[in-house]
């Protein structure tokens, strides 16, 4: 059978009752934190760019902290760009945001269709399952200028827009063929220039998992055998065959969304252990001028990644958040990297600007977590290593979401408004209309 309908099959035939509690838990969690986000960074400047975008197509869609509607794929993208903004946003595998895109993407097709709360925490579950089995099966990307968080984070925004719309199976399978032809993902250059691409780009991704499932809705098909064929998805990406086996292993029985971790500083997901690690030196109340360099070690290839190796000048905030410099000297100096507020408003701050100049990204063979050695100019070497992290900090629970919700999105929604969001979303199983939360997400 080929691979897209086994996938379709496998959507189609899975309901509510086919999620575990937890699972629907989990979902709950990631809906949270993507309002939370998307919260956070309605003032920014990509996401003012894309509201003035989507005021050209007004519709019945809710935009978070907007109160005119907007067009169901207008909503996602809006949604999607101001989740990721602050990024603060979930994470997969180290690589991928599914919360920006398949979160986005299903609340804007629930609200357009009256899908039931029940059915939304289906198709989120269900695209976030479908993101990291893409993962698996493909493997590593051959060419660094493709992100994979916008490539395969639109099978999942695919998946959840055809499970709400109630494609049938063989339509599920041509809206993921579709997801595999239409996704975006090149050029990366965005986060060396500071620009805004890499932003809209995850507003794109979940606008073209719906533009997917509309497409076979309409009856276009897709071509059978698009993930494994001689031309197909996996060897366009990874330039292998991949590994087939990956997308139907187990299905059904483990799902993705309860292996999804959260970010708790608002940074690339590739400074998050850094930081947690480089913020442990900031008990030594150390200035920028006290420092003649720090050494950040690296395992090889950690430092790869568009954006990561840059000490500055930063002219934005995505720059800063980017950088492993600015984050490693933000983290030593004490600055509060646990929300997006100092990023956001603080990106060319000149004392660790300063300092960033003076970080040292260095590869080690064999080594696994960072470490760091400053060496000050009194001639100290100060040093911060961990043979294990803390990984708590990482993973979603139920308070833990309600609270970044309350922390992140007060200025944009109102308390009164976040305790009715956490209440509605907390019972979605026994909501019979999702529109139901349009009044609370509008602040």
């Amino acid at each position: 059978m080929e691979l897209l309908t086994e996938l379709g099959t496998f959507l189609y035939h899975t309901g509510i009752d086919g999620i575990p509690p937890a699972d629907r838990e989990a979902a709950k969690g990631r809906i949270l934190d993507t309002v939370s986000c998307a919260a956070a960074g309605r003032d920014l400047p990509a996401s003012q760019a894309v509201l003035k975008m989507v005021k050209a197509f007004p519709g019945n869609c809710t935009v978070v902290g907007q109160r005119d509607g907007v067009a169901m794929l207008e909503a996602a993208l809006a949604n999607a760009v101001m989740a990721h903004s602050t990024s603060q946003d979930d994470l997969m595998a180290g690589i991928t945001h599914p919360g920006s895109v398949v979160v986005p993407a299903a609340l804007a097709v629930a609200e357009h269709e009256g899908s039931s709360g029940a059915e939304v925490l289906v198709a989120v579950v269900l695209g976030y399952d479908v993101i990291l089995r893409l993962l698996r099966a493909t493997g590593r990307v051959s060419n660094p200028a493709f992100r994979p968080g916008t490539v395969f984070t639109a099978f999942g925004a695919a998946a959840a827009a055809g499970k709400l719309m109630k494609l049938d199976q063989v339509e599920l399978g041509n809206t993921l063929g579709y997801a595999a032809s239409l996704a975006p993902g090149m050029p990366n250059e965005g986060w060396w220039g500071g620009t805004m691409e890499p932003l809209l780009e995850m507003g794109m991704t979940s606008r073209t998992g719906i533009i997917s499932a509309l497409c076979a809705r309409a009856g276009a098909t897709a071509a059978p055998h698009t993930l494994e064929g001689r031309h197909g998805f996996f060897r366009c990406w990874s330039g292998t065959d991949g590994n087939p086996e990956e997308i139907v292993k187990g299905l059904g029985k483990q799902f993705a969304i309860s292996r999804t971790f959260i970010k708790p500083f608002a940074t690339c997901g590739a400074n998050q252990v850094p930081v947690q690690i480089a913020s442990t030196l900031a008990v030594h109340q150390l200035k920028a001028a006290d420092i003649v360099k720090v050494v950040e070690k690296l395992r090889p290839g950690a430092g790869d990644y568009a954006g990561l190796d840059h000490k500055g000048p930063f002219i934005s905030h995505p720059q800063a958040l980017m950088s492993m410099q600015f984050c490693a000297a933000a983290a030593i100096l004490g600055r509060p990297l646990d929300t997006p507020g100092f990023i956001t408003r603080h990106y060319d701050d000149p004392e660790v600007s300063d300092l960033a100049a003076k970080v040292e990204l260095v590869s080690e063979t064999g080594r696994s977590l960072p470490g760091f050695e400053i060496h000050t100019k009194d001639g100290r070497v100060l040093t911060a290593e961990m043979s294990e992290f803390d990984r708590s900090i990482h993973v979603s629970s139920t308070e833990g979401m309600q609270n970044k919700l309350r922390r992140l999105g007060q200025a944009c929604l109102g308390k009164n408004e976040i305790e009715k969001i956490i209440d509605l979303v907390m019972q979605l199983e026994e909501i019979d209309d999702i529109g139901k939360l349009k009044g609370c997400l509008t602040g």
